[in-house]
C-alpha cells in the first residue's frame, strides 16, 4: 500500500496529500492574506499535513488496519515529500 491507494480511500487524506505535494490551488484573493505572509502560512500547511497524514497512518497501523511494513514505508515516503518540499521552500 502506498500513500495514493489511501488517498483514493479516505477525501480527508487526498486533501492533506495534495496540500504537502502543492497541487491545491489556495485562493488567496478570497482568504485575503497578504502576499507578505503567503510564505508563511504554507510551509505552516505542509508542517501540518505533515503531522496529520504520519498520525492517521500511525493510527491504522496501531489499530491493524494496514501493515506495519506498509505503514512504515507510506511514512518514510510521507517524510521524503516533506523533505523535498522543504529544501524547494527554503531555496
Amino acid at each position: 500500500m502506498m500513500l495514493k491507494d489511501l488517498a483514493a480511500r479516505s477525501a480527508s487524506f487526498n486533501m492533506r496529500l495534495h496540500s504537502l505535494q502543492g497541487i491545491s490551488m489556495l485562493d488567496w484573493g478570497r482568504m485575503k492574506i497578504p502576499e507578505e505572509d503567503r510564505p508563511a502560512l504554507l510551509r505552516q500547511m505542509h508542517r501540518d499535513s505533515v503531522v496529520w497524514l504520519y498520525g492517521y497512518i500511525a493510527a491504522l497501523a496501531d489499530r491493524k488496519f494496514v501493515d506495519r511494513g506498509d505503514a512504515e514505508r507510506m511514512q518514510c515516503e510521507l517524510l521524503y515529500l516533506h523533505e523535498k518540499h522543504s529544501s524547494v521552500a527554503n531555496s
